[in-house]
């Protein structure tokens, strides 16, 4: 979210979408699955040249969430499965309760179940404006902190080549193939 403070990243309010059928749900942060998943849309379905246009060290978050949203967008219709499976991963009703002791009495109990079906149901094969503005609220809100990361691995890469002495890859030498196997040396039975 543009113009967050620190302290909401640390507890943020809860985003709390209703979808067209007027269902609501919660978007929940990033965490190391959802940035899997994620990944997994952008690798499977995105063009290699757009993701390599993706600037992690643009000034403006607005620009960089713009970017990394039309890379997914275009990357979904090859990574369906894999979309439906990030944006369930990302929400949940609202309004569930989400509580671990004393345990949950029976009429919240009833409660959570119904919720959940109703989710289930909505999110098996949300509305396509549902799809765009899930996509949109999530990108938007996690940007910073995905293109935080970007700059992170970028140096972690160029200290790590620099360490290794690898300014420059070096090509194989001549006559190898990399993806052939290496020769089996002959069985002594």
């Amino acid at each position: 979210m543009a113009g967050e403070s620190e302290v909401d990243r640390l507890d943020p309010v809860p985003v709390v979408i209703k979808l067209e059928s007027g269902f609501p749900i919660e978007v929940v942060r990033l965490r190391t699955r959802q940035l899997f998943r994620l990944m997994r849309i952008i690798t499977r379905g995105a063009n290699p040249a757009a993701l390599g246009a993706l600037d992690f060290k643009s000034d403006d978050p607005g620009k960089f969430a713009g970017q990394l949203l039309s890379i997914v967008l275009m990357a979904i219709p090859d990574a369906e499965n894999e979309a439906i499976g990030f944006l369930q991963s990302m929400t949940k009703p609202s309004g569930l309760v989400e509580r671990r002791t004393p345990a949950l009495s029976k009429q919240e109990n009833e409660a959570n179940t119904a919720l959940m079906d109703r989710y289930t149901e909505e999110m098996f094969n949300p509305e396509l404006e549902d799809t765009i503005l899930l996509f949109e609220t999530i990108i938007t809100n996690e940007a910073p902190d995905i293109q935080a990361l970007g700059k992170k691995l970028q140096h972690l890469w160029t200290v790590a080549r620099k360490a290794l002495g690898a300014e420059q890859p070096t090509p194989p030498p001549e006559g190898m193939d990399l993806h052939s196997p290496e020769p089996t040396p002959p069985s002594s039975t």
